[in-house]
């Protein structure tokens, strides 16, 4: 059950972010469908499954629908685009992405939901254990465990997404067999399970989930001829064809057209270059590929490092070879380092004239990690004498919108935080170019001539007549002065990725104004009034708790722990990034080791003898506490880091994974109904995830920062302190004193 919900989550978020070139908001939306749809299952099911005489029956067939359900749902992901007439590269409102997810994921998401419950009246009734409901929850957090490592560090690489949705449709239906035979039930129900089974292992073996496959993938690529789709851990690659030009996309996002790459990769290219007196060492960070190292090989370059984290890319590129491409991956100048980009630059002692970054705009808390206070301090310290860093970002010749003109101030801000010297050129695409010797504002126009003709450069775009075009201070001042003048931008850092939120109010903008508008308010609220506001919602609380002869303790905690939970989880995640970067493993790695938190919780949890919420309730905030002293102390050391944020993923597991078992044996008066208690539980704990996951993502990291969101963490757990506090307190004077309790 939980290995199968895992799995599904990964393949299925995999599709979705392709379709919908998503980030963290989508990965928000979709995890909050996840959750919502899975306490929906689990809540409506409780009653069913406490009363129903059929509950082995229901629970087996239930799991050879999720099978077939994740299946289903990933042909519906990849034809919605051309059952709806949706063109290629078209990007689609948060309005769409959201009802698509809920279509895709609502077959698998109530239904496993709803096998939570069922699970824990069958172990009940089989094992006649009073502990099945901590003992399902148990067995699911290590279904999880084993799904997270299997995936991540094994089976995406090697099988297609369908190939993996058989492997799970083939698991569920040997353990719906098994069950019923263990259960002596349903000899007709089994039959038809196994001709199930049969007919997927066929489809398995003899290559009819490949045509699958590759059939549903032309739907998703409809408008153009897919050449191949093909998934590594760090991503989803794709290349088509149309009218002879190719086109590489990574995730859903184009990353590059060859043999004729666009016009504006000239720009991007010459003009940093022309700025340097002579560019013997260049570091190209991301998309070199497709233009980009043919149009740098024009300078007198002695050597070009080349970095792209994820090989498939360069493989793709090999594959589908075009003379540009051979000439850029094959040249004698060109050294090819599959790394991580921060990874490599705090492994590397090379010193560089340019430093070229590549990435799209910091819409996610990974991209944003290339355009930090932090990672430009990294780039500072590997550049030569009068070197200098580039990146662009999205601009405009005429009119600079509110929203565009945040981001581009809020970016330029950290660079200057770095470099003195900062020089914007403002256009269809700004480029920002950083140095800490190099006088880049008196430079003008004719330098840069002279540099083209001296050094025979031949392009399409950029020559004479460009430079003096892009040099019109007339034209063009008033543009960079609106960018320069960002006095009250916030600087964008690691622990506080401003530039997240500036991106999603960016690309909201258009397609979703209302959620736009939204952000921009929520960006603008100080933390003082997040605090305050926090602050009397945990005091109500408490107060309703003192004059309550009831246990809204158990379920405010549990609510508050799925969302802490979720919350602590990402931030570790985005930490591991900080001081690793997107090293894929880890990251699955970090995911499993919380998910055997969680499991190791529970059992530990199961074996003490008189439940009591509120020692772990204190556990969580001294673990909130500790945290939030790592990231105020920010240790160098990379070893010690990467120790300690697995000790915070697993810790913070498993003490989420203990609070379950004791809130279900505090709230249960008879084992009749475990069911009940359980699936209700259940769905508070995953409202309170699904809380984490969309505002964690959207509002805490990119609005509060991460040390200020810890510390709102510890005010929302504190108050369950006291509350569990006060409700236990009472709960053990009306056992031992009669009058109290009257």
């Amino acid at each position: 059950m939980g290995g199968t919900a895992t799995a599904a989550q990964i393949l299925i978020i995999r599709e979705l972010l392709v379709a919908f070139y998503g980030n963290e908001l989508s990965i928000g939306v979709i995890l909050a469908n996840w959750l919502l749809l899975e306490a929906a299952g689990s809540f409506f099911a409780r009653k069913r499954a406490a009363y129903s005489r059929r509950h082995v029956a229901v629970f087996a067939v239930m799991q050879v629908c999720i099978g077939l359900g994740c299946i289903l749902s990933i042909l519906f992901i990849r034809s919605f685009k051309y059952i709806f007439h949706v063109s290629t590269g078209e990007i689609l409102g948060l309005v769409y992405m959201a009802v698509i997810s809920f279509l895709a994921l609502a077959p698998i998401a109530i239904l496993d939901g709803a096998l939570f419950p069922l699970g824990c009246r069958g172990l009940r009734q089989i094992s006649r254990n009073p502990e099945a409901a901590a003992r399902v929850y148990l067995y699911q957090a290590l279904g999880s465990f084993g799904a997270a490592m299997c995936f991540v560090f094994w089976l995406i690489a090697w099988l297609n997404t369908i190939e993996l949705a058989s492997i799970l449709l083939i698991l569920n239906c040997c353990s719906a067999y098994f069950y019923l035979s263990s259960a002596g039930q349903a000899h007709r129900l089994k039959n038809g399970i196994a001709l199930i089974l049969f007919l997927a292992l066929g489809l398995f073996f003899f290559q009819g989930n490949s045509r699958l496959h590759e059939f549903s993938s032309r739907l998703l690529w409809y408008e153009q001829e897919l050449l191949t789709t093909r998934n590594s851990v760090y991503s989803n690659v794709a290349v088509t064809r149309k009218e002879g030009q190719y086109t590489f996309f990574a995730n859903g996002i184009p990353y590059a057209a060859t043999p004729q790459p666009t016009a504006l990769i000239e720009e991007k290219v010459h003009l940093p270059m022309l700025f340097h007196g002579l560019p013997a060492k260049v570091l190209v960070i991301g998309g070199g590929a497709g233009g980009i190292l043919s149009e740098i090989l024009k300078h007198p370059v002695k050597k070009i490092d080349y970095v792209e984290q994820d090989p498939l890319i360069i493989n793709c590129f090999e594959q589908f070879s075009t003379p540009l491409t051979q000439y850029e991956l094959h040249h004698d100048t060109v050294e090819i380092h599959p790394q991580e980009g921060r990874l490599f630059l705090k492994k590397t002692q090379n010193k560089y004239d340019l430093i070229m970054v590549n990435f799209p705009i910091p819409s996610t808390l990974l991209l944003n990690r290339y355009y930090t206070v932090e990672f430009f301090r990294l780039l500072a310290k590997h550049l030569a004498n009068d070197g200098m860093v580039s990146f662009t970002l999205p601009g405009s010749e005429t009119f600079l919108g509110q929203e565009l003109k945040n981001l581009n101030q809020t970016l330029y801000v950290a660079l200057k935080k770095v470099f003195p010297n900062v020089r914007i050129l403002v256009g269809n695409e700004n480029i920002f170019l950083g140095s800490l010797q190099a006088d880049l504002k008196s430079m003008g126009q004719q330098v840069l001539i002279e540099r083209l003709k001296s050094r025979d450069i031949s392009a399409g775009l950029v020559n004479e007549w460009y430079l003096r075009y892009k040099f019109d201070q007339e034209r063009f001042g008033p543009l960079t002065a609106e960018i320069r003048a960002s006095s009250s931008a916030r600087i964008n850092n690691d622990q506080h990725p401003t530039g997240v939120m500036a991106s999603m109010i960016y690309l909201n903008t258009i397609t979703a104004p209302i959620f736009a508008g939204f952000l921009s308010v929520a960006a603008n609220i100080p933390f003082s009034t997040w605090f305050v506001i926090t602050g009397i919602a945990v005091l109500a609380m408490i107060v309703c708790q003192s004059q309550s002869t009831g246990k809204p303790y158990i379920m405010t905690s549990i609510f508050s722990t799925g969302f802490t939970g979720m919350f602590m989880h990402i931030t570790l995640i985005l930490a591991f990034q900080i001081y690793y970067g997107n090293v894929y493993h880890n990251i699955g790695l970090l995911t499993a080791m919380y998910m055997l938190g969680l499991a190791g919780g529970s059992y530990l949890a199961m074996k003490i003898k008189k439940p009591v919420l509120a020692p772990v309730e204190a556990a969580i905030v001294i673990h909130i506490l500790l945290v939030y002293g790592f990231f105020a102390v920010e240790p160098e050391n990379l070893f010690i880091s990467a120790l300690l944020i697995y000790a915070f993923c697993f810790i913070a597991g498993g003490l989420t994974g203990a609070e379950y078992p004791i809130a279900v044996r505090r709230s249960s008066q008879s084992d009749q109904y475990i069911s009940i208690i359980a699936g209700k539980l259940y769905a508070v704990d995953l409202i309170g995830a699904f809380g984490g996951a969309i505002i964690t993502a959207v509002i805490l990291l990119p609005v509060l920062g991460i040390k200020n969101a810890l510390l709102l963490m510890v005010l929302l757990k504190g108050g369950n302190l006291a509350m569990a506090g006060i409700g236990e307190k009472n709960e053990f004077l009306a056992s031992k004193l009669p009058s109290f309790k009257s």
